[in-house]
């Protein structure tokens, strides 16, 4: 049987062979490089959200962050564990370092500095010390009997030759009516108590000027507490960026002195301080012990986020809290 051949009307044999002209493939890839195109051009503009985003975030979160721990530290300054309206004794010897002159009372325990006016800070920045003693943990477990006596403690591991100490001496309801009085002094060790003695640091080994009945001076339950003290800075780090920094009181066994500076934020550009004197907003108070809240401007940038700024341009943020001092509210 014959196969019967088909063929397509209209159309020769080198017709049908023939495929795409010159035009319709140009008109194709063009087609092809404008899809592409759009497709790169949405990319491109999600990676730059994305980044921008990202970016955003982390100026946000590393705020949170520094704002968090800056308001622990400042609104504990000019506190103790006893009471900030008590009478204060001050035995240390030494007038000249600034952790000596701290009492909470002519010394509220706060002060700042400006334009990169505290060692290592940065040029242009403010920065703030803070000191405020801590509870221990500790209190005596027999009575100081005289104003040389020494405070007798159940953990005497507790304490560090030379720390800076507040005793609060609470006194019974029995006794007559006398001002509670805390004392401030350099601390030696003994076996399971805390001496005060001239060779310690403190200008005399008695607590004299508080004017309480010999057998009640720091009775039993006295509370002891510590001193503490940091200092909040920008400085440069080791990626040749800024970051917030905070320094602590360390007792080494000679003399108090600042610890090694811990890197808090990094990508800080900026800190500015200004204080409530009063009613008054200042940046340089003329008195510190009417300061009773301090207003921190953080100047931060999302250091590794360039491309998710404008035209390039690094993210920058400047992020502003207030933070209230707790003893003098």
């Amino acid at each position: 049987m014959k196969r019967r051949q088909f063929s397509t009307p209209g159309f020769s044999g080198r017709q049908r062979a023939r495929g795409f002209s010159m035009v319709e493939l140009m008109t194709a890839m063009l087609l092809s490089l404008l899809l592409v195109a759009a497709a790169v051009s949405v990319f491109v503009s999600n990676k730059r959200v994305y980044s921008s985003t990202e970016g955003l975030g982390r100026i946000q979160e590393s705020a949170r962050i520094a704002f968090e721990l800056m308001s622990r530290d400042i609104r504990e300054a000019g506190g103790n564990p006893c009471d900030v309206r008590m009478k204060v004794v001050n035995v240390l010897s030494d007038t000249t370092n600034w952790w000596a002159a701290f009492d909470g009372v002519t010394n509220s325990g706060l002060s700042g500095f400006a334009d990169g006016g505290l060692t290592g800070s940065t040029a242009g920045t403010d920065a703030i010390r803070v000191q405020f003693f801590e509870d221990t943990g500790l209190v005596t477990s027999a009575s100081m009997g005289s104003t040389t006596g020494t405070l007798a403690v159940d953990d005497i591991d507790k304490i560090e030759p030379r720390q800076i100490l507040m005793a609060c001496g609470f006194f019974p309801s029995t006794v007559a009516p006398v001002t509670d009085t805390v004392a401030i002094f350099s601390a030696g060790k003994g076996t399971g108590v805390i001496t005060h003695a001239t060779a310690s640091g403190n200008a005399r080994d008695d607590f004299s000027d508080a004017t309480h009945p010999t057998s009640v001076v720091f009775p039993t339950d006295s509370l002891v507490g510590s001193l503490r003290a940091m200092e909040w800075y920008v400085a440069a780090n080791d990626q040749g960026r800024n970051s917030l920094f905070r320094r602590q009181l360390t007792y080494p066994g000679t003399a108090p002195v600042m610890g090694d500076a811990e890197e808090i934020v990094n990508d800080v550009t900026s800190l500015q301080l200004t204080y409530l004197q009063g009613t008054t907003w200042t940046a340089a108070p003329t008195n510190w012990n009417n300061v009773t809240a301090v207003q921190v401007e953080l100047g931060l940038e999302a250091g590794d986020n360039r491309a998710g700024g404008v035209e390039g341009q690094m993210i920058n943020r400047k992020l502003t809290h207030v933070i209230a001092l707790r003893n003098k509210l």
